[in-house]
């Protein structure tokens, strides 16, 4: 498991209260019981954390754990 995972993770259950070790790259958004105001707040947290800005398309429900992975990496390497 990479750093940028282990931390994504890491905020994952901190800021939705679930184990980390039941999430997946295939878990999706949407069955974490993420609704709009959560995708917000998610989004201030990896901001501050990784110093990126993912948006709401990045973040929209029906994107997997990977996805987003996916596109904080991207993020992460466009910003260096």
């Amino acid at each position: 498991m990479s750093n940028t995972q282990e931390r994504f993770y890491s905020l994952l259950g901190a800021k939705l209260g679930v184990e980390t070790e039941s999430l997946t790259e295939d878990t999706t958004l949407e069955s974490l019981d993420l609704d709009s105001l959560l995708i917000v707040e998610l989004s201030v947290v990896v901001e501050k954390e990784f110093g990126v800005v993912l948006d709401e398309t990045q973040l929209a429900p029906e994107r997997t754990v990977g996805d987003v992975l996916g596109s904080l990496d991207h993020e992460l390497k466009a910003a260096s």
